[in-house]
């Protein structure tokens, strides 16, 4: 299978986070910068967490408002429940290590400044898509998040807009 990466818009989305543990908190701090609410539903929370959860126990009326939905407990029935909720009101959900109940998936992921790159196997193999990514921010320029502001300066004049990002970024190899 092969997924379109579209980039969308999730500030202000509400995201239902079921599961407390590493991999939630993972996907937890990958949504914040977007400016995603989180929900959270967890029996115990991992270290590393700095809000409390939401509920103990899940229930299909945490669904209630929510734009998307993460399932990330060490229980695949439960996941699996999640899905089939979310499913059922048109919430798009990723089920952690469960490609079919999955809508979504979280790619490797570069952010600078408003400058994303996703890579993604589509949950096929997840360390090619994390070497990519270090290969790739090995390559990018440490201050792309600015490169990226600046540039965005100058779009009203193409010459110096094109000269600036050429310079910026050095020649090709």
């Amino acid at each position: 299978m092969i997924c379109f990466p579209f980039m969308k818009e999730i500030g202000g989305a509400l995201c239902l986070l079921v599961g407390g543990g590493e991999v939630a908190l993972r996907k937890a701090k990958a949504l914040r910068p977007f400016g995603v609410k989180l929900r959270v539903c967890a029996r115990e929370l991992a270290a590393g967490w700095d809000a409390p959860a939401f509920a103990a126990e899940y229930s299909p009326a945490l669904l209630e408002g929510a734009d998307l939905c993460v399932a990330a407990t060490d229980d695949p029935a439960l996941n699996a429940r999640v899905a089939a909720d979310c499913r059922a009101r048109g919430i798009p959900v990723n089920c952690v290590d469960d490609r079919a109940n999955c809508d979504f998936y979280f790619p490797a992921l570069i952010a600078a400044g408003d400058v994303s790159f996703g890579i993604s196997t589509v949950g096929a193999a997840l360390a090619l898509a994390a070497e990519l990514r270090r290969r790739i921010e090995r390559a990018l320029p440490k201050d792309l998040g600015e490169i990226a502001a600046r540039a965005e300066q100058l779009r009203g004049d193409p010459a110096a807009y094109a000269a600036y990002i050429e310079e910026a970024l050095g020649p090709e190899k």
